[in-house]
């Protein structure tokens, strides 16, 4: 049988209950669940066993999810397939597993995930003037690039082609395959917000540098995971009151 880890990020900060209620519901689904915390105030790798086999894995905050991420992945190496997942997710359908496992057994995909960013599947060129690329600013002097121009930057540093366009998965669900993830060797990690935006985008463009396909795992976003704070066609963030 093919084994699959489910990893769950969170961080330390954050209030414990949307964590523990979808880790309850995780260990309903599979033995295999793994809960990575991001902590500020802890300066080394630390693994705990947990409660009632659900093992935790602390360390420090870098690369917010994704770094979670990548340091599971890198504790774990031995798993067939990777389900990463944020603690806002919420489980829409219990056969998820089966479901990514089918989706990345396909020999031509490496990545999937609940949710292609549309307003990024297209051109670079149609994106650079665009409104997705507005100013940032870097530094405390105020100075500010294009983000465009910085996440390709980013990108041509990590040495990831960027390809023709920018579709990439959200990083709220990504799974993938050994194949693909030890051709990657693990994530890019951004040391702070918008650094971590360029990871996001790069993991895609790596993936598919490496002539594995990137997919969304069904025809609608978010049918097998939701994240509660994007609406369910996945053009936009829910509007808190």
């Amino acid at each position: 049988m093919n084994k699959a880890l489910v990893v769950v990020s969170h961080y330390a900060p954050y209030p414990p209950d949307a964590l523990a209620r979808l880790t309850e519901k995780l260990k309903s689904l599979t033995k295999d669940v793994l809960v990575v915390i991001n902590d500020d105030n802890v300066d080394s790798l630390s693994l705990d066993s947990g409660d009632e086999g659900v093992r935790t894995l602390i360390r420090p905050n870098t690369g917010m999810n994704i770094g979670g991420w990548d340091a599971a992945y890198k504790t774990f190496p031995e798993f067939d397939f990777y389900i990463f997942m944020q603690d806002e997710c919420e489980v829409l359908r219990e056969d998820f597993i089966a479901a990514y496992v089918a989706e990345l057994s396909k020999d031509d995909v490496g990545m999937t995930g609940e949710s292609i960013n549309p307003k990024w599947d297209t051109g670079w060129n149609e994106i650079a003037r665009s409104s997705l690329n507005y100013e940032i600013s870097l530094d405390s002097k105020g100075s500010s690039v294009p983000r465009l121009n910085y996440y390709l930057y980013c990108m041509d540093h990590w040495g990831i082609d960027p390809g023709q366009n920018g579709r990439h998965l959200r990083s709220l669900v990504w799974a993938f395959n050994q194949r693909a993830l030890s051709s990657i060797k693990g994530f890019p990690i951004g040391l702070h917000k918008e650094e971590c935006i360029a990871a996001e985008i790069a993991v895609s463009k790596s993936i598919e540098q490496h002539g594995l396909k990137v997919t969304q795992v069904s025809r609608n976003p978010f049918e097998y995971i939701h994240h509660v704070e994007w609406q369910r066609d996945g053009h936009r963030k829910v509007q808190l009151l």
